[in-house]
């Protein structure tokens, strides 16, 4: 298994993940991964961050703002799973659409042209997984630096917007 950006040895009982695949012979213990560390937003579109990536999945968390979109993609080989996990999302394939709440999921199948929209007032948070990763866009890896590190990521406003869409 790949995760890259941030070493995860330092952790009890973590593995280190390297730029290649994990050797399957090695002993392996699960690490728990916060996904709320991958959320973030971008005013001048959508924003993701890659939480695992290996050759048979890639693992995504992606953020939109309201009245942002994913634009249309097909992924030639690579199956699409949509999970919203905070706001609303609609899912358009083709002529259909569909909308999705927190906790609620929608698989498009590989070669099925798909967008997607938050057309709610709220920010959006998904994560998204493609199998085979091949499809999948390449995005920064690994968790968003401390926003408590950055001045301005300490608005009230982005406080309360991560809240609201978090449930906490």
């Amino acid at each position: 298994m790949v995760v890259e950006g941030r070493s995860l040895a330092g952790l009890r009982g973590a593995p280190t993940y390297t730029d290649g695949p994990m050797d399957a012979t090695n002993d392996f213990e699960p690490v728990a991964v916060d996904l709320r560390d991958y959320v973030t937003f971008d005013l001048d579109g959508a924003a993701g961050r890659r939480v695992f990536a290996t050759d048979v999945v890639a693992v995504d968390v992606v953020c939109l703002e309201p009245r942002q979109a994913l634009d249309a993609r097909t992924f030639a080989t690579g199956d699409a799973i949509y999970t919203v996990l905070g706001g609303l999302a609609w899912v358009v394939v083709d002529e259909a659409e569909v909308t999705l709440q927190a906790l609620q999921s929608v698989m498009v199948p590989a070669g099925v042209p798909h967008g997607l929209r938050n057309d709610s007032p709220d920010p959006l948070i998904l994560q998204v997984v493609v199998s085979p990763p091949e499809d999948a866009p390449v995005l920064q890896a690994g968790p968003v630096v401390d926003p408590r590190d950055d001045e301005a990521a300490r608005r009230p406003a982005f406080v309360d917007r991560l809240r609201r869409t978090l449930g906490g």
